[in-house]
């Protein structure tokens, strides 16, 4: 074993470069697994031969300590190994391992001590780490790239390599080794000393290979995807024209179709009916592009809604584009659901099945396309009634293949069958899967080549009663039941300024229009408006922030209410807006009968608005102002208009989720709180909205909010009077 005498100090130069490469390495491939352990594994053999050099002076000490260190390089070698080819690592493999090799270690160290039986036990060790290393690398995943591939057998011969080197040591030891000198030695053991020398170089080579191979896979995976995603923003622009093409031809139809009808004004409203629904379609998929674009789920807004009413409208809507092919196009509405409301999401569900009837009627060139909506199972939960309804679209059209139905949802998707019946579809299908599991169901297809398709899903919907203002939401108010307020409207488009007009012409309002936010602040200095219909992006900058600026300068008995008309569908940025003091956010495209109703609110809140000081008991706020800080007083109301917005999310939640009994108590927690602080106006308007509640009545939970958020404002004001002695 002159050998390894004569190697260890060569042997330890090696191995320390190796450390330094292999760290160089875990700084450049910090991503790939098992990097790190391969440093720790090199780290520790350069310590280990660093150990053996020094052996001579304690013997027994340095010996245990190089045995433990590699103990340690070779189970950090093996779980580098395992973790990068992603197979399972077992620690009670490497426990029982231990505990044998760490027994005969101190037992041949320091009671017994025979260089032959440490180095048997150490042979075993490398033994076992190589061949599970081995393993490791033959049950992993085999690659498709080439240079992946020819990495590993690299790596699989360097570990033969540390067997072979090591087996050659093992039959060429001497029990008493003899000192000799190195001019002695034989050719073959110039052979094996060479061959150690380079065993840390053959491993940290094998590492180094391994790590820039998946380098370049990844690199090599990310260019086709990249070149996948350059094909598929081509298939995703001809995918988006279909979905906008469906309730652009159907504007277009019933447009043409009212030019060709004269003087049957009841005919005139239904094709007016049909191209507004249309229009409001194309303004709902634009926001589910974006929200899907963005990554985001759709939150389910749940409100009571006629299923077969929903139904009714997607037909009309859709029926021009089958009489365009001569299809029939037919609808079975389960007679039960006409007289019955279900919560649910008014939005989410008429645009799935547009995308599902629309789809149909263009894949299918004969026969009928049948849109079915029917009742099933009832099912009753802690008193609330629910119940199983499935709504099913099916075609007599081309048909899917089965490779096409493995991937019919995925976004985006497309295949080359010779019939294309996803190449425009995946859009729509993929948004309708989505939205349909946010409604807690399930989208499936079942489907045959030349026979047609079906698409079903079920959904379990609460039951609910009919609200009264449901019934009447048809009616549009009269001029005379709006109050008689003056109006500034603030927005750039000469167009919408004309729908806004249309709107308002009829009403006792007064109006200014202006198109600047320079403007606005000119009428706003000259009169005094009740309501401000407010663009949020004007030329001259953002309406929000000129609102911010504007609202500091006006008393509370001054400011007028803020309506936002805005393009925005994020629903963070609305947040943000009736944070920062609006009253309400209307979406454009906006309705009469929306913009009225809105306005309705308002006016009312107007007119019954006692004065501010009425709002409050300013005995009580006196006593609180003796009783604690006024400047905690002060720290307290300067959040509690925030507080509201949180509370009044939780109460609208609960009311649209039907969970009277946490309503109930949220509501009488809140009133509580309010007559703590004094605030005994809306004290009295929550105590009446408790009231309504029990009588299940339809709260306008938003109007109540912009009350208390007045009745916040008026609180505030009063407290910075009272601490400035004028309150007194």
């Amino acid at each position: 074993m002159q050998e390894l005498h004569f190697a260890m100090p060569i042997m330890s130069l090696t191995a320390i470069i190796s450390a330094g490469v292999m760290t160089l390495n875990w700084f450049m491939y910090q991503s790939a697994d098992g990097v790190k352990q391969w440093m720790y594994s090199m780290q520790l053999m350069a310590l280990t031969c660093l150990l053996l050099i020094g052996i001579s002076y304690q013997p027994e000490t340095i010996t245990f300590a190089a045995l433990i260190c590699l103990f340690a390089t070779f189970y950090f070698f093996v779980s580098g190994t395992e973790k990068f080819f992603k197979v399972t690592h077992s620690p009670k493999l490497w426990l029982a391992i231990g505990v044998v090799y760490f027994g005969l270690t101190i037992w041949f160290s320091f009671i017994d001590s025979n260089r032959a039986m440490r180095y048997i036990a150490s042979y075993s060790l490398v033994s076992i780490a190589m061949g599970l290393s081995i393993r490791s690398l033959m049950i992993c995943t085999p690659s498709q790239h080439q240079r992946t591939n020819l990495s590993r057998w690299g790596f699989l011969v360097s570990c033969l390599c540390v067997f072979a080197v090591l087996s050659i040591h093992l039959l060429t030891l001497d029990a008493q080794p003899t000192t000799a000198a190195l001019s002695n030695l034989h050719t073959s053991q110039v052979l094996v000393i060479a061959s150690t020398v380079c065993l840390p170089i053959i491993l940290c080579v094998a590492f180094s290979l391994l790590c820039g191979a998946q380098q370049l896979e990844k690199m090599a995976v990310l260019a086709q995807k990249n070149k996948q995603a350059s094909l598929l923003k081509g298939r995703f622009l001809t995918m988006l024209s279909h979905e906008l093409r469906t309730p652009l031809n159907a504007i277009v139809g019933h447009a043409d179709m009212l030019k060709r009808i004269p003087r049957e004004p009841q005919k005139h409203a239904q094709l007016c009916d049909v191209i507004s629904e249309a229009a409001l379609s194309l303004s709902d998929l634009a926001n589910q592009v974006l929200l899907q674009a963005k990554g985001e789920q759709v939150s389910a807004l749940l409100k009571p809604t006629s299923l077969a009413e929903q139904a009714q409208t997607v037909h009309e809507l859709l029926l021009p584009l089958a009489k365009n092919k001569d299809l029939n196009f037919k609808l079975r509405v389960d007679e039960r659901l006409s007289e019955l409301y279900f919560l649910t999401d008014k939005e989410s569900l008429p645009l799935v099945l547009k995308n599902l009837v629309s789809n149909a009627i263009k894949y299918t060139d004969y026969g009928e396309v049948v849109l079915s909506v029917s009742m099933h199972e009832q099912k009753v939960q802690a008193g609330d009634t629910q119940q199983v309804v499935r709504f099913s679209v099916s075609d007599t059209g081309v048909g899917l293949s089965k490779s096409a139905l493995d991937y019919i949802f995925e976004p985006f998707a497309s295949n080359q069958l010779e019939h294309n019946i996803s190449n425009s579809a995946g859009f729509g299908l993929s948004l309708s899967k989505q939205l349909v599991e946010n409604l807690g169901g399930e989208l499936t297809v079942n489907s045959e080549l030349s026979k047609g398709t079906v698409f079903t899903f079920d959904l379990v919907l609460s039951v609910c009663e009919v609200p009264e203002r449901i019934v009447d939401e048809n009616i549009v108010k009269s001029p005379e039941q709006l109050a008689s307020n003056r109006i500034l409207i603030v927005e750039d488009n000469l167009l919408n300024q004309e729908v806004l007009k249309h709107y308002l012409q009829d009403t006792k309002m007064l109006c200014e229009y202006v198109r600047t936010l320079k403007a606005a602040s000119e009428s706003m200095a000259d009169n005094q408006f009740d309501v401000i219909l407010l663009d949020m992006h004007l030329p001259d900058g953002h309406g929000i922030e000129w609102w911010q600026s504007l609202q500091s300068q006006l008393e509370p008995a001054q400011a007028p209410t803020v309506i936002a008309l805005t393009g925005d569908a994020d629903e963070q940025a609305q947040q943000r807006y009736l944070q920062q003091g609006i009253a309400y956010c209307l979406e454009k495209p906006v309705s009469g009968s929306t913009l009225l109703s809105v306005l309705e609110h308002v006016g009312t809140a107007h007119t019954t608005q006692i004065n501010p000081l009425k709002l409050l008991d300013e005995a009580l706020i006196h006593r609180l102002n003796q009783q604690f800080d006024s400047h905690f007083l002060n720290t307290k109301l300067m959040y509690l208009a925030d507080t509201f917005d949180y509370e009044f999310a939780q109460l609208q939640g609960l009311a649209d989720i039907q969970a009277i009994d946490q309503l109930e108590i949220k509501l009488q927690t809140l009133i509580k709180e309010c007559v703590e602080l004094g605030l005994k106006a809306l004290a009295l308007a929550l105590e009446e909205t408790n009231q309504a509640v029990k009588a299940k009545q339809v709260i306008d939970w938003r109007a109540l909010h912009h009350y208390a958020k007045q009745n916040a404002l008026a609180l505030q004001n009063y407290q910075q009077r009272v601490v400035s002695g004028i309150g007194n």
